[in-house]
This record gives C-alpha cells, structure tokens and sequence, in this order.
C-alpha cells in the first residue's frame, strides 16, 4: 500500500512540475502583450507572429514599434524633384512609413497626418547635400546619431557633379560608404569617383571598408551585388538610369518585407546567402523597370507584385 502511494505521490509531482525553463524574453504571465500558442490568428498574417515583448532589443535605440519609418534626407521636402525625393515617394507607394528629413539637420517631416515619431527602422542617405560643405558635417552627424539602432543606406548620385575636386568628393563618399550598411551605386558613380578602374575591384574594396553590402546598377546591363563574405548575385538587363531612385526603394523594401532592417540585423547582411542576396537586387531592379515605364513614377505594391509573377493569394 505504501508502495502504491509513493508512486502516486511521483505521478503527481511530475504533472505539477514545469516542462520547460522560462525564457528571459518572455513577457509576464499577466502581460497583455503575451499571446497564447492557440490563438487562431497566429500565423494567418493579420497580427505579427510575435509580440513586441518577445522583439530582440540588443540596444535601448532599438526598442522600437513595428511602425518604425524609414528616415529618408531630402534636399528639399517641397519638391518632389529633389534629391532623396522620389526614394521616399517610391517607399510611400509601396506602402513603407516614411519621415522626410532635410539636409540641414531640421527634425524629420511627416507626411502622415498624426502618430508619433519613432526611432527610424532605417536611414538613407541619397542627398547632394551630404557630400558638400556644411550640410554634409550635419548629416554625418544624423548618421552618427541614428546608426545604433538603424540600418544605413547610402547612394552617391553622383550624376551631375563636377570632375574638379575629385579628390575631395572622392573622401567625402568613401567616408559615408565606410559608415553604410549597404551602399547603392552606378557604374557612373564609380567611373566618377575611380576612371579606368574595374567595378569588380570598387565593389571589393568598399566591401571591405565596412558596409555588409555593396550594390551597383548600370542602366540596361542589370545590377550586382556583393557582400562582406564574398557572396555575389546578378540580374541582368533590367532597369534604367532614369529610375535610379526606384530601384533604391526597392532594395529597402527587399530588406523591409526580409526582415533584415535595424541593428539588431547588421551582422546578417554581411553573410547573405546568394539566393537573398538576389532577391535584393530583383525586387530592385524590377521596380526600375517599371518606372522607367510610367515616366520614372515608382510601382505600387500590387504594380511590383504582379511585375514579378508573385500571386494574390486570398484577395
């Protein structure tokens, strides 16, 4: 009899002990954020698959809401013809939060009509402006202030810049690709900056210095792209000069819908597999393509979707 109650005594023991250790993540039993494993919208795409509790937050600047903007430097936010304009028009068409912050250091400008202002997701950095004089020392600055929580995004453009004082331009863009994340170029930017030097050696080099990943598109040739551990990936003949700034947004929005944006994601972009590294440069230059269909205007997301074969599922 005493037997049989030891073993009942175990039995009870073993259903009342806890099955697994609790993770440091997790919110509190009582936490309205925590989700149980049985709720029937998990994974169905109408709420995140996680919640902010469980979200990795290796810096206080990345505590962030999935809301986050991307915070794109405009020369001038009244013009829609400015430089770093037309990348943050292309982010809003595909449905992106997006902050417009001008050259001159000013706080960033909403196009949405109320919410709060958040740490910025990402940082891109396409201005003129940024590589010239006072306006430049500044948005190091802001580069430098959101870089602990932010992926940066960096274009030359180039185009249009005079050829004396390529020394000084030359340090001015090799001084903001070694503070990228990722680095978007054409081939006439590095003819600019490196005449007679072949792209392949450019892309090595930058590489190196610093960003996890260097892209550069040629108008009718395609786009390449490299990453930190010399994974390389190609698209070929699509795109165009004219729509240089949709391709841009499309590679945002590629690392966007990856899930590849923000500090807590920096280390990845450098070890890339070829098969993400392509989907990079696709989405990007398929959305080249198709604005330099519509007279440079950037695609819609259904616009993009369809471009790329990618079916409306349960619309």
């Amino acid at each position: 009899m005493g037997d049989a109650e030891m073993t009942i005594d175990t039995d009870e023991q073993e259903r009342s002990a806890p099955t697994s250790v609790p993770s440091r993540k997790a919110p509190d039993q009582q936490s309205p954020l925590r989700r149980s494993s049985d709720d029937p919208t998990l994974g169905d795409g109408r709420k995140p698959p996680t919640t902010f509790a469980w979200a990795p937050t290796p810096t206080l600047t990345d505590r962030r809401v999935l809301e986050s903007p991307a915070f794109v430097v405009v020369d001038d936010v009244a013009s829609r013809e400015a430089a770093g304009a037309r990348v943050a028009e292309g982010l809003e068409r595909l449905g992106r939060p997006v902050e417009r912050m001008t050259a001159d250091g000013t706080r960033p400008r909403s196009t949405r009509p109320s919410g709060p202002l958040h740490h910025p997701l990402v940082v891109h950095v396409g201005s003129a402006s940024a590589l010239h004089g006072p306006a430049g020392d500044t948005v190091a600055r802001t580069v430098s202030t959101y870089r602990p929580g932010a992926t940066i995004v960096f274009t030359p453009g180039l185009q249009g810049e005079p050829s004396a004082g390529a020394e000084e331009l030359r340090s001015r863009v090799e001084a903001m690709v070694a503070t990228a994340d990722v680095v978007i170029a054409t081939t006439g930017d590095l003819e600019l900056l490196y005449p007679g030097e072949a792209r392949e050696n450019v892309l090595r080099r930058w590489v190196g210095s610093g960003p996890g990943i260097v892209i550069v598109s040629a108008a009718g040739e395609g786009a390449w792209a490299a990453n930190a551990v010399g994974v390389t990936a190609t698209v070929s003949g699509r795109g165009a000069a004219d729509a240089g700034d949709a391709f841009v947004a499309g590679v945002i929005d590629a690392l966007w819908k990856a899930g590849l944006l923000g500090v807590a994601n920096r280390a990845d972009l450098r070890t890339l597999v070829w098969g993400t590294l392509h989907e990079l440069v696709e989405n990007a230059a398929v959305a080249a393509s198709v604005a330099a269909r519509s007279d440079g205007l950037a695609p819609t997301r259904e616009e993009l979707d369809a471009a790329r074969g990618i079916p409306r599922l349960g619309r």
